[in-house]
């Protein structure tokens, strides 16, 4: 045949194609978009912030999360300084309605409301769920009760536009603030289970009818302190525990927080839901990716390649002494996962050191509230 003939032409073709592929230029002509509107495709996206002008710059989002520190350094900034004082005075105007309750502590909530006076002001820019997290103090399950059920009037009070069907109210997984979920969600109150670490809690918190549950990539500390090195982002637990609600029909949904990087976004696309803070926002907003290059990246979009083992169901709902001898013996969050050592001694889990960070914001909220009155 000729060097023209429609035959060595059709090879030719065929050589360079397969040639194309295999040195990856067949991307050359695939479409590139940012790697958050990409995100926004495969995963629910939530802003970890209470700046109203960055909502907007980036929004809408689907949810708008924070917590005791966000509201403590918001509340420092000058331009917060008006609605502050409102709260003071909201406060001492009705802390004669909630007896027992401190007034730096009643003040706090409505400033921060646990972020009710700062979320709702995020509202407009978010098109779901407004998600406030209750005292991290609190430890008994009454106080964390009376504590949801107090953040729920306060966002009636001070917005009553704003439909409660949008709230949902953040609460650590423990054994007490898990079975306070439990009670909640019966009150028609929704919860989301935040500062988990381990799938003893992932299974509890599904069992108590929670919302969400927030699995934290990283410990606190290296959330706050880039110099922290602690062993690398934990994105098989939201895995497994994704694949373990879907498996048993649960309603409660994966909301992953506290990554720290591109590769852990990229990773994670496919889980029901992501928080994610300012700075990795834009960050993910100014880098571009092909759609196919996230189906090699993705943990969930690889696992729906393969076929994985059943998951072992279990239940904790009404053994207290089983899961907390579960979660006792369990792998000491995603730190010890990595080198296959059970955790002794001690329960100073993840989970305790991320409550006690948040407590610590309470207590500098409450003491900030309490010298602004004084002034």
């Amino acid at each position: 045949a000729s060097r023209d003939s429609p035959a060595i032409v059709l090879f030719d073709l065929c050589t360079i194609l397969t040639a194309v592929r295999k040195s990856g230029l067949a991307t050359l002509g695939a479409k590139r978009v940012d790697l958050l509107t990409e995100l926004r495709t495969r995963s629910q996206i939530d802003c970890d912030t209470l700046d109203v002008t960055f909502a907007k710059e980036l929004g809408p989002f689907v949810g708008s999360t924070s917590n005791q520190a966000d509201a403590y350094l918001e509340l420092l900034l000058p331009y917060r300084a008006e609605l502050l004082q409102e709260s003071l005075v909201l406060a001492r105007q009705i802390n004669g309605d909630f007896p027992g309750v401190p007034f730096e502590e009643l003040a706090f909530e409505i400033a921060a409301s646990f972020m009710v006076h700062l979320s709702l002001a995020i509202a407009p820019h978010v098109k779901e769920t407004v998600y406030v997290m209750s005292n991290p103090s609190l430890t008994s399950i009454s106080e964390v009760v009376k504590n949801a059920s107090r953040l729920v009037a306060l966002t009636s009070r001070i917005s009553p536009s704003f439909p409660l069907s949008r709230l949902c109210i953040k609460v650590a997984a423990t054994w007490e603030g898990l079975q306070a979920c439990r009670q909640l969600t019966s009150q028609g109150i929704q919860t989301l289970a935040t500062t988990v670490f381990t799938m003893e809690q992932a299974i509890l918190a599904g069992e108590c009818g929670c919302m969400y549950i927030s699995p934290f990539l990283h410990e606190l500390k290296a959330v706050f302190d880039e110099n922290y090195d602690d062993g690398g982002a934990n994105l098989a637990l939201c895995l497994e525990a994704q694949q373990y609600y879907e498996h048993y029909s649960y309603s409660t949904r994966v909301k992953a927080a506290a990554l720290l990087s591109v590769a852990e976004a990229k990773g994670l696309a496919g889980v029901a839901a992501i928080t994610i803070p300012p700075d990795l926002l834009r960050t993910l907003a100014s880098t571009e990716v092909l759609g196919q290059d996230m189906d090699e990246l993705s943990l969930f979009a690889q696992s729906k390649r393969s076929k994985g083992s059943q998951p072992i169901r279990r239940t904790y709902i009404d053994d207290e002494t089983s899961w907390r001898e579960a979660f006792s013996k369990a792998y000491d969050g995603k730190g010890s996962r990595l080198t296959g050592e059970f955790y002794v001694g001690p329960l100073l889990t993840n989970t305790t050191k991320a409550i006690d960070a948040f407590k610590e914001y309470q207590i500098k909220g409450e003491q900030l509230m309490l010298e602004k009155e004084k002034r």
